[in-house]
């Protein structure tokens, strides 16, 4: 190695977290030591062999180290594996699987696509620990991996802006659930489209409590019925005080409204597709002060509930 390489690559010698998905699928996260790191890669010490082109997630917090990678080689040294990764600076590589399934990463971390970065780091904490593989309770290394990953591009203001153009044409479309046979005719389908309605109020008042109010039209828009359709579902969960109406035209769940909502979930198949959906995201965009705020509350009651 020339002086210039010298120079370029600094000494690391720390432990560092691994996540990464076999060729089976299969979701693994080990540490590792790092041995040294530059500008384009780290070069690491690993128990396990990893195969070659491999997207692989690392995480150093201590070091502010957190990212996509890629296996460039990976060789065997005594009982050890050393392994140089590079890292995907543009997000291509790493984001590669979402243009094939597209993961709501604001809705699996239960924040608001206007969170702070300080809230998406916190609330990825709290997560990061409960899913944790050595978490003997509630670790869980394919939603650990998946949350790696969502952690890896909305830390970083490139992928994040990236990901944000896809994410808002998304929530531009209908909900795809909606067009299941279920909603579409007789009293099945009027049915599940209150319990459509029900569920997307649910869902904006979990993840924007600070604003949880969604009007006719972005019911429309979103479920990709006229509100013709809607009308008589409205009326009735207004009846029943299931919903409210708001200061505005929007409408909210009430407390009776989630506890009927929660109460079906057992003996109706169609909600778990429901309440599992993207959720649709609030047009205005809320202060970062309140955003804040909403999010604190938001994670502390995600800690309370699991």
């Amino acid at each position: 190695m020339n002086d210039k390489r010298r120079k370029q690559r600094q000494l690391f010698d720390c432990s560092l977290e691994i996540s990464w998905k076999d060729s089976q699928g299969h979701s693994h996260t080990l540490t590792a030591q790092a041995i040294d790191v530059s500008n384009a890669g780290i070069r690491l010490e690993a128990s396990e062999p990893i195969d070659m082109h491999t997207e692989v997630f690392v995480r150093a917090e201590r070091y502010g180290l957190t990212g996509s990678t890629a296996v460039r080689h990976c060789s065997r040294r005594g009982g050890k594996y050393l392994l140089g990764l590079e890292f995907n600076p543009d997000g291509t590589a790493a984001d590669h699987e979402d243009t094939e399934v597209f993961v709501d990463y604001y809705e699996l971390m239960q924040i608001s696509p206007n969170a702070e970065p300080e809230t998406i780091h916190r609330v990825f904490r709290i997560m990061a620990s409960r899913y944790h593989p050595d978490n003997a309770e509630t670790g869980d290394n394919e939603k650990f991996l998946l949350l790696t990953k969502a952690y890896a591009v909305l830390s970083d203001p490139v992928r994040r802006a990236t990901y944000d153009n896809v994410h808002r044409a998304r929530h531009a479309q209908p909900l795809p659930v909606f067009g299941l046979k279920e909603f579409a005719e007789g009293l099945e389908g009027e049915v599940n489209r209150r319990l459509g309605i029900l569920s997307l109020l649910y869902n904006r008042r979990r993840t924007n409590p600070d604003n949880p109010g969604i009007s006719v039209l972005e019911f429309e828009s979103v479920m990709a019925f006229p509100r013709e359709h809607l009308e008589f579902a409205i009326w009735f969960l207004r009846e029943k005080q299931y919903i409210r109406a708001g200061n505005t035209s929007d409408y909210m769940i009430s407390a009776t409204g989630v506890e009927y909502l929660e109460s079906e979930v057992p003996s109706n198949g169609v909600l778990s597709k429901l309440l599992n959906a993207p959720r649709p995201q609030a047009a205005r965009q809320p202060s970062p002060e309140k955003d804040a705020m909403a999010e604190d509350a938001s994670s502390l009651a995600l800690v309370r509930a699991r």
